[in-house]
């Protein structure tokens, strides 16, 4: 009996115990629960795949990683204690924009962890209107009739 051997990536896919969809930030990231994970900004606005297998997240678009980083869980399962040890990829999707400054002279975060959803207070916004009278030039012939 001759089996079809399957890729890794396709075996990872299939077995992953966490799979959903997020959108790519304008600078490229997505958030996945308090942390947002930079996967490329070349394409902001799309849906990307986040797919979680045992201590490994990959961020993918198409067909093609875009970053994996390791994750560690709290003992609930469901929030994260770390992440860290991104590995980002090659991929066709590259951003066509220059870099802003040289490599090395900006510190640039690939990780960033973001305040739960709900922990903002939130304040009611209220419109105000200020009007201020412009000052009038005096005139000084009304005074001398």
């Amino acid at each position: 009996m001759t089996g079809k051997q399957f890729e890794p990536d396709s075996r990872y896919r299939a077995f992953s115990a966490i799979c959903e969809t997020r959108t790519l930030t304008k600078a490229g990231y997505v958030r996945f629960r308090d942390v947002l994970l930079y996967g490329e900004r070349g394409l902001a606005g799309q849906k990307t795949m986040i797919n979680i297998f045992q201590d490994t997240l990959a961020l993918e678009y198409g067909e093609h990683p875009l970053a994996k980083y390791s994750v560690e869980w709290q003992p609930d399962d469901k929030h994260l204690l770390r992440v860290g040890n991104p590995r980002l990829f090659d991929h066709p999707y590259q951003s066509p924009q220059l870099e802003l400054w040289p490599p090395g002279s900006v510190e640039w975060f690939v990780i960033i962890h973001a305040r739960p959803y709900g922990s903002r207070p939130r304040h009611k916004h209220t419109a105000r209107i200020l009007v201020m009278q412009p000052l009038l030039p005096l005139d000084e012939a009304v005074g001398e009739q």
